[in-house]
C-alpha cells in the first residue's frame, strides 16, 4: 500500500529491466490490482510512466474488468499503452484466487523467512503457519478526511461499499480453509462491519470451520456491538479500531468521522471485559487541531490503555493524494516515499501546530505509554538516621527500625507478585542490625537488582565500607547534597558530616567490585541550587560516573522555603549537563519538562514510577505514583506544551497534606 508513486522503485524497476531483457518486444503492462484500503496514492499516468520505461501500460486500482479487455485488444493486434482506469467489477461474478496455480508451501517458507527477518517482537496480526488473505467487500461508505478509499471515484460523489453475498463469502472462506488448507485468513476489507449482517455471515462461516482470522483494517467502534466481542475474541489476535481524535470537535468538524467517541470507550471496557486485545488509532497535526487538542487526545489514548489496557497507535496527519486532507492541505515537499510519513513527519500544510513542535508532543506522548519496566519494591528499612536533613522524607517519623520478619515475608510477597527490582532505603539503612540478612534474602528470591540508598557516613570505616560493597548488592547510592562541608552539613544538619560521606564514597569506590554500580544522589534545594556544577565536579573527581538530581519532593520536611527556583536550577542543571554530560551519566527527578529545552531526556518524570511501591517502616504501603502525581498541579502554560502528556506538572508544597500513613505523628 505504500508504493513511491511517481518516483521509481529500485526493486520494481529491476524486475522490470530483467523482464524486459527477457522478454524482448512482449508488451509489459503494470496493473496496481487494487481491492481496498485507506492507503492507495492517486498519481497521473504520464510521470509514473515515465519512471518506468520498460512498461508499456499501466491499469490503475482495480484491474479484473479492465486487463481482460487490454488481452483482447493485443490478441486483436492492438498493443496496450498508457494509463488506464480500472472499472468497478461486479464481485459476486469474479471467479475466487486461483490458490491452485501457487506453490503454498513455498509461500508458506517464504512468509516465515519474511517474518524472521523483520525480527518484530510483537504481532498483533500474526502471520504463521498458512495464512492466506482474502477480500470479502470492497470500499468505504465513510468519507474521513484523512483517507484514499473509493479511489478513482470523482471529487464530492458518494461513497459505497460492495460486498459478496453472504453464501459467497461463506464458500471463499469454506475453499481457503479446506482446499487450500487455510490455518489462518488475514481479510482486508476496508470496513467489515459495515453491514452487522456482512460481519454475522463472516464470523459464522469462519465458527463453523474453526478458522482463525485477522482484520488489520479494523472495525468501526459505533458498529460493534456487545455480543460481538466475544465471538471475536475466539477468531482474531487483536481488534483494531479508529478513535482518530480524543476531542469529538476534531472527529466531527475536521476529520468528519461521523463517530461518537463514547463508542470507542465503550467498545475499549468490552474487549478489557472479554480479554481480547485492543489497538486504538489516532492522528495528530490536522489543520485546524490546537495543541491544547492534541494534548487531550494523546491524553484519550493513555487514558484507554490505563483504564482497559487498549494499546495505542499514534500517526502523524499525512496528506495522502486522492484525500480529501490532501487537497484541504497539501504536503509542503511532497515526499518520494509515503510511508514513513506516517511516524516519522507531520506533513499537513496549514496545520495549527508545526512538525518539529509535533513531534515533541509524539516524544512526550511515548514516554509516557512506554512499558515501566520491572515491577520495584521500595522497602524502608528504618526511621532512624544519623543525619538531620532538613528536606527529609522521613523526618518526621518516630524513629525507629522496621522488624525484620516483616520485612523479609514483604520481600517474598513482592517477589511472588512479580517484583523484581529491590531498593533498600530509609531513614538510614546501614543503621539496620538486618540490611545484610535482607540482602542475602533478596538474592535468594531472584531479585533481578538491589539497590541501597546510604549517607555513606558509615562506609567512612572502610572494613564497613568492604563490606557493604561485597555483599551481593548491584547498586551503592550515596546521598550528597554539597560539593562543601559547608553546603552539605548546613543541609543535613550535622558537623563533619560531608567529611565522612566523602571518606565513605573514596571507600566505596576503592572496595567495588566488578559489576557494582556506584552512584550519588543530590537533592536540589534553594541551598545548593547554584553549587551543582562544583558537585558535579567533586563527584567525577571521586570517581563516581552516574549523578542523579532530584528536586525537592513533598515528602516529610519539605517546605516552599526549601524549593529551588525551577529556573535558577533549570539554568544550573543546563550548564551542569553542558560539562559533564559526557563524562556523568545524569539524571533528573520531579523537575518540569519545560524547564529543560535540549535536556529532556534525561528527566525521570514520576510516570516512571508507575511500577513502584513502598513499604514503610509501620509496614504500610502506597503507590508511589499515586501519591505524588496528587500533589502535582498544572499551570495555565501547561494546556498546550508539548510534554504535557508526561510532565505531571508542579508541585505545589504548601498543598502537600500530611501522608496518611504516618498517622499524624509529630516529630521526634
Amino acid at each position: 500500500p505504500f508504493h513511491r508513486p511517481p518516483a521509481r522503485d529500485d526493486l520494481l524497476g529491476e524486475l522490470l529491466a530483467g523482464l524486459r531483457g527477457a522478454l524482448g518486444g512482449a508488451p509489459l503492462l503494470l496493473a496496481d490490482c487494487h481491492q481496498g484500503g485507506q492507503h492507495t496514492l492517486e498519481v497521473a499516468g504520464a510521470p509514473l510512466l515515465a519512471s518506468y520505461p520498460e512498461a508499456d501500460a499501466w491499469v490503475r486500482h482495480e484491474a479484473e474488468a479492465t486487463v481482460p479487455l487490454l488481452l483482447a485488444a493485443l490478441a486483436r493486434g492492438e498493443r496496450p499503452a498508457g494509463a488506464h482506469a480500472g472499472a468497478e467489477a461486479d464481485l459476486a461474478a469474479l471467479p475466487p484466487p486461483a490458490w491452485d496455480l501457487v506453490d503454498l508451501a513455498a509461500r508458506d517458507r517464504f512468509q516465515r523467512q519474511v517474518v524472521d527477518v523483520l525480527g518484530r517482537p510483537e504481532w498483533p496480526f500474526p502471520l504463521d503457519e498458512r495464512t492466506l488473505p482474502a477480500v470479502t467487500s470492497r470500499g468505504c461508505p465513510y468519507d474521513c478526511l484523512h483517507c484514499t478509499s473509493n479511489p478513482g471515484r470523482a471529487p464530492g460523489a458518494p461513497k459505497t461499499q460492495r460486498r459478496l453475498p453472504a453464501g459467497r463469502a461463506a464458500a471463499l472462506l469454506e475453499a481457503l480453509a479446506r482446499r487450500h488448507g487455510a490455518t489462518r485468513v488475514w481479510l482486508l476489507d476496508e470496513l467489515l462491519n459495515a453491514s452487522a449482517g456482512h460481519l454475522d455471515a463472516v464470523l459464522g462461516a469462519a465458527e463453523r470451520l474453526g478458522l482463525r482470522l485477522e482484520i488489520p483494517n479494523g472495525l468501526r467502534a459505533d458498529l460493534l456491538r456487545d455480543q460481538d466481542l466475544p465471538r471475536l475474541r475466539a477468531r482474531i489476535s487483536t481488534l483494531s479500531v479508529s478513535a482518530e481524535s480524543g476531542v469529538q470537535r476534531v472527529v466531527d468538524e475536521v476529520i468528519g468521522k461521523r463517530l461518537d467517541l463514547g463508542a470507542v470507550e465503550r467498545v475499549a471496557a468490552g474487549c478489557a471485559a472479554a480479554g481480547l486485545p485492543l489497538l486504538v488509532h489516532y492522528l495528530v497535526g490536522l489543520p485546524g487541531e490546537t495543541p491544547e487538542e492534541v494534548n487531550a487526545t494523546l491524553a484519550h489514548a493513555a487514558g484507554l490503555e490505563e483504564r482497559h489496557g487498549a494499546r495505542p497507535a499514534v500517526q502523524l496527519a499525512t496528506p495522502l493524494p486522492g484525500s480529501r486532507l490532501a487537497r484541504l492541505a497539501p504536503a509542503a515537499e511532497p515526499p518520494a516515499d509515503f510511508g514513513p510519513r506516517f511516524q516519522a513527519r507531520a506533513d499537513a500544510g496549514g496545520a495549527e501546530v508545526p512538525a518539529a513542535p509535533l513531534a515533541r508532543f509524539l516524544w512526550a506522548f511515548e514516554r509516557r505509554v512506554r512499558p515501566g519496566g520491572p515491577r520495584k519494591l521500595i522497602l524502608n528499612l528504618t526511621y532512624r538516621c544519623n543525619n538531620h536533613c532538613a528536606f527529609c522524607a522521613v523526618g518526621n517519623r518516630p524513629r525507629r527500625d522496621g522488624e525484620l520478619a516483616a520485612q523479609l515475608e514483604a520481600l517474598a510477597r513482592a517477589r511472588r507478585e512479580g517484583a523484581a527490582l529491590l531498593d533498600l532505603d530509609g531513614g538510614e539503612p546501614t543503621l539496620h542490625a538486618g540490611l545484610f540478612d535482607l540482602v542475602a534474602r533478596a538474592r535468594a528470591l531472584g531479585y533481578q537488582r538491589v539497590a541501597v540508598t546510604t549517607n555513606g557516613r558509615r562506609c567512612a570505616y572502610a572494613p564497613y565500607a568492604r563490606r557493604l560493597a561485597g555483599c551481593g548488592l548491584d547498586v551503592v547510592l550515596v546521598s550528597l547534597h554539597g560539593p562543601d562541608a559547608g553546603t552539605h552539613d548546613a543541609l543535613v544538619g550535622v558537623a563533619a558530616a560531608f567529611d565522612q560521606t566523602v571518606q565513605g564514597i573514596r571507600h566505596l569506590v576503592a572496595a567495588a567490585p566488578p559489576g557494582l554500580e556506584l552512584g550519588v544522589n543530590a537533592t536540589v534545594v534553594r541551598g545548593n541550587q547554584d553549587r551543582l556544577e562544583a558537585l558535579a565536579a567533586l563527584v567525577h573527581g571521586l570517581g563516581v560516573r552516574r549523578l542523579n538530581l532530584q528536586f525537592l519532593t513533598p515528602f516529610g520536611r519539605a517546605t516552599r522555603d526549601q524549593a529551588p527556583d525551577p529556573e535558577v536550577a533549570a539554568a544550573a542543571v543546563r550548564r551542569l549537563a553542558a560539562r559533564f554530560g559526557g563524562a556523568l551519566r545524569l539524571s533528573l527527578v520531579n523537575l518540569p519538562l519545560c524547564q529543560l529545552p535540549g535536556l529532556e531526556g534525561l528527566a525521570a518524570p514520576d510516570l516512571g514510577k508507575r511500577q513502584r511501591h513502598m513499604v514503610f517502616v509501620n509496614d504500610e504501603e502506597v503507590n508511589l505514583a499515586a501519591y505524588l502525581a496528587a500533589r502535582r498541579v498544572r499551570r495555565p502554560g501547561c494546556a498546550p506544551c508539548p510534554f504535557a502528556s508526561c510532565c505531571a506538572g508542579f508541585y505545589e508544597l504548601p498543598e502537600a497534606p500530611e501522608p496518611p500513613w504516618t498517622g499524624g505523628l509529630a516529630t521526634c
